[in-house]
């Protein structure tokens, strides 16, 4: 049987994977076809471990994959998950899923595999020591273990070093982890046979050379090009690079080998990464004929190495599953022969019908015979409409047509790993529920997938092939898109969290956005309905009539407190959901992540809001503008505690009215998201200094190089962060006004933070500036940190900056953020020196 990751792999790479969608049925053509024979004919495999997306030395991968024909793959301990997002507003697991389509979509262009741990990014880490408080070393070893078991790499290369040189503490775990496994391993049948450390970071170290500029003849750029149009695919981390042309080097060390040996069997210094190493295929008379089929393709004949293939298939037989696998794929490339799966909808639900279609084109010259067309479809039901002759002419169309019936108990979409909740204080997914034959694959094999068997050249090939939905776009043309599974009725509630002032306005109601979506293909009534907490007033239901499918109409509720006296402090959650007609109730809703650059995914949301109460008062204020920075969702979190905030675009930053504004906040990293910003900067400094109060949340080095800041103002690199979420805080000048106006800020403030207290603080500033806390992870050798908070006079205005992480703190509903952020917006009124 074919090992399952290698099948998935093989399935997407048949396909063709685009951006975005996946791309219309072809073979690949003679690229994919010379691809493909460059791996054939050897046992070359490279494992690549390293912490996060973007970790990996992208100039190997290519170099390994490209170069050498060699089965390479990247080990990443963690998706991502607790990083920042430059392309929306995805944090946490959301960002996982982005991230890993990035590096998907990277594993496309540099021709290598992909998989994780059960690894959670729980945010940046300052020691190795601390990082597996959350990841416990036996069990994320362990993950690495049974990646090597199943991928059985002779090579393993470790990006990081496993020392405190790596400087994040997942860096270190991750290079410590790759070492271990391979000293597990290396005595074992089949175990990794050398390890090498990239020395991206350190070319010092280097004991072998690789030429990464040299041109693919393939694809007419080196292999530095792709490897840096690779990088470029991750977008959400800002990552683009340009692909310069010319020599390139990249290098490698050995660290150590099986027998011990740092040279090559001459005593010289080796000169590849698999001297020593036993990389035949032992079938007597195989490498040959894959010789004679790369020394027979030309551009305009493919099919001219189909002779020597199809010998090579019948003489290998079922002796290696990985080169019959990657030898089927060349034969059915040679022969022209390319199959296809559609259906006739994308979002499914239970016990839907769907119109199935399966293709099989003959584009070559001889006629192949079809064995069998399966579909493969745990659970579901499968009808077939019609039966035909088993043999596909040469130029000639096979279609065959079913009804595919979803199984009634399909459970929405959701990704493998997110199926049960973070262990191990939110740092370990807990995937016990997935197959092991999934778990450390970046997501579970396709819903659907048609499975073809033929006779070419009397040989047989099977070829997956994943079952897509495909339609029409006007504007577009061919347009191809997942299947995913639903209820009949979606329901979700915005916003998620809330935090309920019980100062001030306390009384007010609040507004929540019930979104109802009929993803049935019939006409429906329901009745959308939402729960308050005990003890809190009834919400009125709503009835919504739809009439075609994927129809959304969104209601607006008013939620208002208890009658009582107080809203008491706490959490409350409030639950929308749908009945249906037929008394049948709904909750929870799809939700497709989609972006251009990667390929759409769908996660499974609950529509519960939660509502935190707490003593926040809000300082008189008639208007605040805002920048929408990266990620960033602080200007719906201060709008739902009653702060009057209007965005602030492009045209109102080049022309607009600013005096009009109590206070203007720039979001996150908003000098590099918003070119507006950029050109306008200087009209936000008038503005501070006629009077007004600028808040600035993080930025990073393009706001210090760029001189935004209206006085000097630098940040270290690496940057200064905080990154215990419960290190101390000590306020500087406790008689500030900060500290005390509209909110008494005290210890109670400062706890209940998630993942971090701030990061990119300012390491050094003008004496203009005024500090006003002091903040530092804890150890004795940590140096205290006084540049997250600074307040500075302009003219007759005030300009703030803070590397507080209020993006994170506002959206998770954390009560002293809220209390700390308002008071920073009543500075103004309080003539703050």
């Amino acid at each position: 049987m074919r090992p399952l990751g290698l099948a998935l792999f093989l399935s997407i790479g048949a396909a063709g994977a685009g951006l975005a969608q996946l791309a219309p049925a072809g073979t690949g053509g003679v690229v994919a076809l010379a691809g493909t024979l460059r791996q054939l004919g050897s046992n070359k495999r490279v494992l690549m471990i390293g912490a996060h997306p973007d970790d990996e030395d992208t100039q190997l991968l290519v170099w390994l994959a490209r170069g050498m024909g060699a089965q390479a793959a990247y080990l990443s301990l963690t998706r991502g998950e607790g990083g920042q997002n430059l392309i929306g507003p995805e944090l946490g697991p959301e960002l996982g899923i982005i991230r890993t389509e990035e590096l998907l979509a990277a594993r496309e262009l540099d021709g290598a595999r992909q998989f994780f741990t059960r690894a959670y990014d729980f945010g940046f880490s300052k020691s190795a020591e601390e990082t597996f408080r959350f990841w416990p070393r036996d069990s994320i070893l362990k993950d690495v273990l049974d990646v090597i078991r199943r991928f059985r790499p002779q090579i393993i290369i470790a990006v990081f070093s496993g020392t405190p040189a790596d400087g994040h503490g997942h860096h270190q775990v991750s290079g410590i982890l790759a070492r271990q496994a391979f000293d597990a391993l290396r005595d074992s049948a089949g175990g990794p046979q050398k390890f090498y450390r990239s020395t991206r970071g350190a070319p010092t170290a280097t004991t072998l050379t690789l030429p990464v500029g040299t041109l693919d003849p393939i694809l007419g750029q080196s292999y530095f090009q792709t490897a840096m149009a690779s990088r470029s695919r991750h977008r959400s981390q800002d990552m683009g690079q340009l692909q310069r042309p010319g020599p390139a080097t990249s290098g490698v060390a050995l660290v150590a080998s099986k027998p011990a040996s740092p040279t090559g069997s001459n005593g010289s210094p080796e000169t590849s990464l698999f001297a020593g190493v036993d990389t035949l295929v032992h079938t007597p008379g195989y490498g040959a004929l894959i010789d004679s089929a790369r020394a027979a393709l030309t551009p305009w004949r493919p099919g001219a190495t189909l002779p020597h293939l199809v010998r090579a298939l019948r003489l290998l037989g079922a002796a290696d599953s990985v080169q019959r696998a990657l030898l089927e794929r060349a034969i059915a490339i040679a022969a022209g022969v390319t199959i296809d799966g559609t259906t006739d909808d994308g979002i499914v639900t239970p016990g839907q019908r769907l119109q199935l279609e399966v293709t099989v084109w003959n584009a070559g010259d001889s006629a192949v015979r079809v064995d069998s067309i399966g579909v493969v479809a745990p659970g579901w039901g499968l009808e077939r409409l019609e039966l035909g002759a088993p043999t596909v002419a040469a130029g000639t169309l096979l279609t065959r047509r079913f009804v595919l019936t979803v199984a009634r108990d399909a459970e929405r979409s959701q990704p493998y790993f997110l199926r049960r909740p973070l262990t191990n204080r939110g740092g370990l997914y807990d995937w016990s529920t997935a197959s092991p034959d999934v778990r450390g694959l970046p997501f579970e094999p396709p819903l659907v997938t048609a499975r073809v068997r033929l006779l070419i050249a009397g040989e047989p090939v099977t070829l997956p092939r994943e079952v897509v939905y495909r339609y029409r776009d006007q504007a577009i043309g061919e347009i191809r898109r997942p299947l995913f599974v639903t209820r009949d009725v979606d329901v979700a509630i915005t916003p998620e969290e809330l935090l309920w002032p019980i100062d001030g306005g306390s009384r007010e109601p609040r507004h929540f956005t019930i979104t109802t979506t009929n993803r049935s293909r019939a006409a429906t009534v329901v009745r959308s309905i939402v729960t308050a907490p005990t003890g809190w007033p009834p919400v009125s239901a709503e009835s919504l009539a739809f009439t075609r499918e994927d129809e959304t109409k969104s209601v607006v509720v008013m939620v208002a407190p208890p009658a009582v006296d107080s809203i008491k402090t706490g959490a409350f959650d409030l639950r929308a959901g749908a009945i249906g007609t037929d008394g049948r109730r709904y909750d929870g809703s799809l939700e497709i992540i989609d972006y251009p650059h990667i390929r759409p995914r769908a996660l499974t949301r609950r529509s519960v809001a939660q509502i935190r109460a707490a003593r926040v008062a809000l300082p008189a204020l008639s208007q605040v503008g805002y920048v929408r920075g990266a990620a960033d969702r602080v200007p719906e979190a201060l709008l739902a505690v009653g702060v009057p905030l209007e965005l602030i675009g492009a045209d109102s930053l080049a022309r607009g009215d600013l005096s009009r504004y109590d206070a203007i906040v720039i979001g996150s990293r908003a000098y590099e998201t918003e070119p507006a910003l950029v050109a306008n900067n200087g009209r936000l400094l008038d503005y501070v200094a006629k009077g007004g109060l600028l808040i600035v949340q993080y930025q990073q080095y393009p706001f210090v190089d760029g001189g935004f800041a209206p006085y000097p103002l630098s940040i270290a690199r690496p940057h200064d962060r905080v990154t215990d979420e419960n290190a101390a805080v000590t306020a500087l000048d406790p008689t500030h006004p900060l500290f005390h106006y509209p909110n008494e800020i005290g210890p109670d403030d400062w706890r209940r933070w998630v993942q971090e207290r701030g990061l990119y603080f300012a390491r050094s500033w003008d004496t203009t500036y005024v500090p006003v806390l002091e903040t530092h992870d804890p150890g004795a050798s940590a140096a205290e940190l006084k540049g997250g908070l600074l307040i500075a006079p302009l003219g007759r205005g005030t300009y703030v900056y803070t590397g507080l992480s209020f993006f994170r703190q506002l959206p998770a509903g954390v009560p002293g953020a809220y209390r700390l952020f308002v008071n920073l917006l009543g500075l103004k009124r309080r003539n703050v020196p």
